[in-house]
């Protein structure tokens, strides 16, 4: 799964993948999508390979783009042979069109979506607690929302600061 910029967000596999797209998309009760990890507004398009060597091509994939959000998964130089090409997928799936693309790209609105995001995972883990994923989903949806604001308010930051009055125009 790409986000709106192309980069990687999330990878995983799946026997099913009409049925697994429903559920992280349509019935969103999927565990990245219910946790909070997979922000589903954020996925631009995804796309697929079929292989009957699911672990070494995902090892392949993750080795190769790295996912931000797969941050669970064990990644390292992949040595793994597989009938798969990652240049190469058999599918890809758009999932938002143009206009709809232009609009979530927009830094106000990104901003404002992962804002909302980030305060639906705080309730969650108010009610129900936290595991040391879901406390580094926070934190990278934090990131997120920081690159956002940054571009919104279109200001160069200093590094490692997060004092308003010392940022720079």
């Amino acid at each position: 799964m790409f986000d709106l910029d192309g980069e990687p967000a999330y990878a995983g596999r799946s026997s099913k993948l009409r049925s697994r797209l429903r559920q992280h998309f349509i019935r969103q009760d999927s565990s990245v999508v219910s946790y909070g990890r997979l922000d589903i507004w954020d996925i631009s398009f995804v796309d697929w390979w079929s292989t009957e060597e699911t672990n070494r091509a995902e090892e392949k994939l993750l080795a190769e783009y790295r996912p931000y959000l797969n941050f669970d998964a064990d990644v390292g130089a992949s040595s793994a042979e597989t009938e798969i090409s990652v240049d190469d997928p058999d599918g890809t799936l758009e999932l938002v069109t143009k206009d709809e693309l232009e609009f979530r790209a927009d830094p106000y609105n990104r901003s404002k979506q992962k804002l909302e995001h980030l305060l639906r995972m705080l309730d969650k883990i108010k009610l129900a607690g936290h595991s040391d994923d879901t406390k580094q989903t926070v934190f990278e949806h934090q990131r997120i929302l920081y690159q956002n604001v940054v571009e919104f308010l279109d200001v160069e930051p200093p590094q490692n600061n997060t004092n308003l009055t010392e940022w720079n125009d």
